[in-house]
């Protein structure tokens, strides 16, 4: 799996960052999907999900201040990276056509098409693309004109339902993440990524679509949301947000080409409450300044604290269990 750097010119200037994403795998032209636009969005959803959202960095202190971005509709959202992309303006049409409004979850229209245009494939200068690219690029300066498309982004997956199981994404192996898997000592952050409900498809696509010796990645407790009917493939499919700090839960080897599947978990309740419970906080007050509607900041703020409450109870039955097996 190959991986690009990114140097930062504003955080941590002594700390090289290290963002893993897979290139999409080199397929020979009778073997791409030809069949329909359904079949192609569905294959694109399997390249997301087989790019590994891991970097050494957190991702927020580049992110910081996407939150106090004015409310917009996703013609404006989008305005700032228009030259990055062609015929956007056509897109967001077709986002705004066919994305899932009315909305179950109440979601508006522009926070719904937010979800469809990021999983759409145009070409490589797609949303997707282009977001990923001022992501890893560790540069505040190429991320920023993306804050009021996060803002909108964020809003439509903060209302969507969190995943209580382990999710899933694979790729071919990677020696620099797998050292960083074996490895005690380093620091793991989600960036924005697709993952799977279960390994079944993924292992599917690798197979077909990569060598041999390949990376299977569970992850547990990182709030990834379900964007499921909300996207423009018919794959089942979760995003996680940036910045969750995760640790090595579980490695192992398992086959003989020396494939893995390492297990990663949220450190934030053991390390990041107090920083949860701020921002839980601050997200309060901004929301409250702004004016924002009850529904969305009892929805917001509900989801903050509820998430925060299954980790404290995930920890303490599972410091009752422990005591359960040494006989206390």
């Amino acid at each position: 799996m190959g991986s690009c750097c990114g140097k930062s010119k504003a955080v941590s200037p002594s700390t090289k960052q290290e963002v893993y994403r897979s290139r999409s795998p080199i397929i020979e032209k009778n073997d791409t999907p030809r069949i329909d636009s359904s079949s192609q969005h569905d294959y694109s959803a399997m390249q997301r999900i087989s790019n590994i959202a891991l970097t050494t960095n957190n991702p927020q202190q580049l992110m910081t201040g996407y939150h106090d971005e004015p409310r917009a509709s996703l013609e404006e959202a989008l305005q700032p990276v228009n030259g990055r992309m062609d015929h956007l303006s056509q897109h967001i049409k077709e986002a705004k056509a066919k994305c899932h409004y009315p909305s179950e979850h109440n979601l508006t229209r522009d926070e719904s098409a937010a979800i469809y245009i990021y999983t759409m494939k145009w070409d490589n200068r797609c949303v997707h693309n282009q977001l990923q690219g001022a992501l890893n690029s560790g540069d505040r300066s190429q991320l920023k004109p993306w804050f009021m498309y996060l803002k909108l982004l964020k809003s439509a997956l903060d209302k969507l339902p969190t995943t209580s199981t382990g999710i899933w994404q694979g790729a071919s192996f990677d020696d620099r993440l797998n050292e960083k898997f074996s490895s005690q000592s380093a620091s793991l952050y989600t960036s924005l990524g697709s993952c799977s409900p279960s390994d079944g498809e993924i292992k599917k696509y690798l197979h077909k679509h990569s060598g041999p010796k390949t990376m299977l990645i569970n992850y547990e407790s990182v709030n990834g949301k379900s964007v499921t009917g909300y996207t423009a493939s018919k794959s089942h499919e979760i995003i996680i947000w940036p910045g969750m700090k995760l640790g090595v839960s579980k490695y192992a080897k398992v086959d003989d080409h020396g494939s893995i599947i390492a297990h990663l978990a949220s450190n934030t309740s053991k390390y990041d409450f107090t920083q949860a419970l701020l921002m839980s906080l601050w997200v309060l007050r901004s929301l409250i300044y702004k004016q924002n509607t009850f529904d969305e900041l009892e929805s917001r703020m509900i989801g903050y604290l509820l998430t925060i409450f299954y980790d404290i109870c995930k920890e303490y039955i599972g410091f009752l269990y422990n005591l359960v097996l040494i006989g206390v």
